[in-house]
C-alpha cells in the first residue's frame, strides 16, 4: 500500500494567487519593511490559505545572499537592551561581549543590528513597539537584564515580532531563550576540580543569580560532590554580608577548593586570606579574563550565547513566526572550563550582570 505524499505548493503558487511578483512575495512573507504592512497580511494569509511552507534550504541561500548585499540594504534585526542605560551597555565588559556576539552573527547571516533602550528618556514600552513597527523591524533580541527583578514584561502585542531572549530570567510572557546552562557548568566545575586533585570542594553562591537559574547550580553541587554525604554543608548561599562569617565557615569546612558563583564574593572579610592560608583552590562560575591572578572557573562565552539569540530569531524569520510561541525553545550553553592560572580566553563576564 502507497504512501500519499502530499503536494508541496510553491512560492510561485502563492504569487500567482496574489497577482504579486515573486520578490514582492518572499520580502512580505519576510516581513520586510519595504512591503506596506496590508500587502503583507494579505500574502500571509493566502500563504496559509494555500498551506505553503518556506523551503529550509532556500531559507538558507536566501541569508546567504543576504550576507552578500551591500550594508545599506540588509533587513534589521532590534536589540532591544531591556532596562539598562546607555552608559552600562558601553561600559560594563560583559554586556559589550554580549552586543559584540550578537552583532557578528547577525552580520554573518545578512542582517544589521540596531541598538534600542528601554529606558531612553522619554521611551515607554508602547513608544518603543511603535518605534520598530514604524520601521518594519520584525526581529527583536532582547538583551541580557541586569537589574534585581524576578521576572520582567515588556507591554508589547508580540504578534507583531519575531523574538529571542539571551539570558535565563523568565519573562511574561514566555519567549524563546539562549543561555547559560548552570547545572551542567557547576558539573564541569566538580569533575574539573576532581581532577586537580580536591575531593572536598565548597561553594558560596550568591542567592540572586541561583534564584534566577531555577537553583540548578545548587541542585548540581549536591548531586554531582564527589563527597555526596558531606555535600549539603559544604555549599552556602549567601551574599559578603556577614563580617567573618563565610571565611569561619570555610576554616571549620576542611574544605580543599572553594567555587563562587562570582569573584565578589571573595570580598567577605578574611576570605581570601584563609584560602592563602589552608592552599584552598579557588574558582569562580563567572570567570572573566580580569579574575584575580590564580583563579580559574567558567567562562560562559556571552558572546557565543548571544549569537544563538540571533539564529533563534533568523529561524522565525525565515519561517514567517511571529508572536508569543506555544513551545518557548530553550537553548542553553555549558561554555567551557579556564584552568586556575591560564593565561587568559575568549569572551569575559561581568560580575555587574546578573540573572543571565
Amino acid at each position: 500500500m502507497g504512501t500519499e505524499t502530499k503536494r508541496v505548493v510553491t512560492l510561485k503558487e502563492v504569487a500567482a494567487r496574489a497577482g504579486l511578483s515573486l520578490a514582492t512575495v518572499s520580502y512580505a512573507l519576510r516581513r520586510h519593511p519595504k512591503i506596506p504592512e496590508g500587502t503583507r497580511e494579505k500574502v500571509a494569509e493566502i500563504a496559509r490559505g494555500l498551506g505553503y511552507r518556506p523551503n529550509p534550504r532556500v531559507a538558507s541561500l536566501m541569508a546567504h545572499i543576504r550576507s552578500a548585499q551591500a550594508r545599506a540594504h540588509r533587513e534589521r534585526i532590534a536589540f532591544v537592551w531591556v532596562h539598562t542605560s546607555r552608559a552600562e551597555a558601553r561600559e560594563n565588559p560583559f554586556l559589550k561581549n554580549v552586543f559584540n556576539g550578537a552583532q557578528e552573527r547577525a552580520a554573518q547571516m545578512g542582517f544589521a543590528l540596531e541598538e534600542f533602550w528601554t529606558n531612553a528618556p522619554g521611551m515607554t514600552d508602547q513608544r518603543l513597539e511603535q518605534i520598530l513597527r514604524a520601521r518594519g523591524i520584525v526581529g527583536v533580541v532582547l538583551s541580557p537584564v541586569t537589574t534585581a527583578e524576578a521576572t520582567v514584561t515588556l507591554g508589547w502585542d508580540w504578534q507583531h515580532f519575531s523574538a529571542a531572549v539571551i539570558g535565563n530570567l523568565t519573562w511574561t510572557p514566555e519567549l524563546h531563550h539562549a543561555g547559560h546552562h548552570h547545572f551542567l557548568a557547576m558539573q564541569m566545575a566538580l569533575r574539573e576540580l576532581e581532577k586537580l586533585g580536591c575531593r572536598r570542594p565548597a561553594a558560596l553562591i550568591e542567592p540572586q543569580t541561583n534564584e534566577r537559574a531555577k537553583r540548578a547550580w545548587e541542585a548540581a553541587f549536591l548531586t554531582h560532590h564527589p563527597a555526596p554525604a558531606s555535600a549539603r554543608g559544604l555549599v552556602r548561599v549567601l551574599g559578603p554580608e556577614g563580617p567573618g562569617e563565610p571565611a569561619a565557615w570555610l576554616r571549620a569546612s576542611r574544605a580543599d577548593a572553594l567555587i563562587v558563583s562570582d569573584v565578589a564574593l571573595l570580598k567577605a572579610p578574611g576570605l581570601r586570606g584563609v584560602c592563602r592560608e589552608l592552599g584552598v583552590q579557588v574558582i569562580t562560575l563567572y570567570w572573566s579574563a580580569d579574575a584575580p591572578r590564580g583563579v580559574g572557573g567558567i567562562d560562559q562565552c556571552y558572546d557565543q550565547v548571544a549569537a544563538q539569540a540571533v539564529d533563534l530569531v533568523a529561524a522565525q524569520l525565515n519561517a514567517n513566526e511571529t508572536g508569543v510561541p506555544d513551545l518557548p525553545r530553550i537553548m542553553l550553553f555549558p561554555g567551557r572550563w579556564v584552568a586556575p592560572g591560564a593565561p587568559g580566553g575568549k569572551g569575559g563576564a561581568a560580575r555587574t550582570a546578573k540573572g543571565h
